[in-house]
């Protein structure tokens, strides 16, 4: 693999923010990094607007690493060891690990975007068809965590299980290495 990777182009993803995945053998619309090439992991470039929160969203079955490359970012987390939600506050050269099944949002609260490298595995499984999201790891639970709070965590989008979200990825990562081949 002789060449140099950087971010293609950002899209809007559901949770509120701009992503470009740009080493992901995982991808379907990726198709110059071989399959397996990256082992068990994919990176994107990430950018979370000034004054822009995500969703409050879930990974069951990935960890994510959000390395903060500029800018400034407030992460919201809640692990299951945790009984209340906590921020972490990090500026650019510092980095947050999120564990499948916890709660986070990322909160940029600054006057500039806040540039981000996410690192993810296994490798972050997004699956788009017709224009339609058929496989997201990231599952979206709350607009913000006062309605999460209100629900007293008891949301729909939270009864996924860790099984379950892995038997869907595996199915998600099946059509999708068909649609490469």
């Amino acid at each position: 693999m002789n060449r140099i990777f950087g971010p293609r182009g950002y899209f809007a993803v559901p949770d509120g923010t701009d992503v470009s995945p740009f080493l992901t053998a995982t991808d379907v619309n990726q198709d110059d990094v071989p399959w397996g090439a990256l082992g068990e992991m994919s990176i994107a470039a990430g950018r979370i607007g000034p004054k822009v929160h995500s969703w409050v969203h879930v990974h069951p079955a990935v960890t994510q690493v959000t390395y903060v490359c500029s800018g400034g970012l407030t992460v919201r987390m809640k692990d299951a060891a945790s009984v209340e939600a906590y921020d972490l506050q990090l500026r650019a050269g510092q980095a947050v690990v999120s564990e499948p099944g916890t709660l986070f949002q990322l909160r940029n609260d600054g006057e500039r975007p806040a540039e981000v490298l996410y690192i993810v595995s296994p490798s972050y499984v997004f699956e788009i068809e017709g224009g339609e999201v058929r496989h997201d790891d990231a599952i979206l639970v709350a607009r913000t965590w006062e309605e999460l709070v209100a629900a007293h965590y008891d949301l729909p989008t939270l009864k996924v299980d860790r099984e379950e979200a892995r038997v869907r990825r595996a199915e998600a990562l099946e059509r999708i290495m068909k649609r490469r081949a």
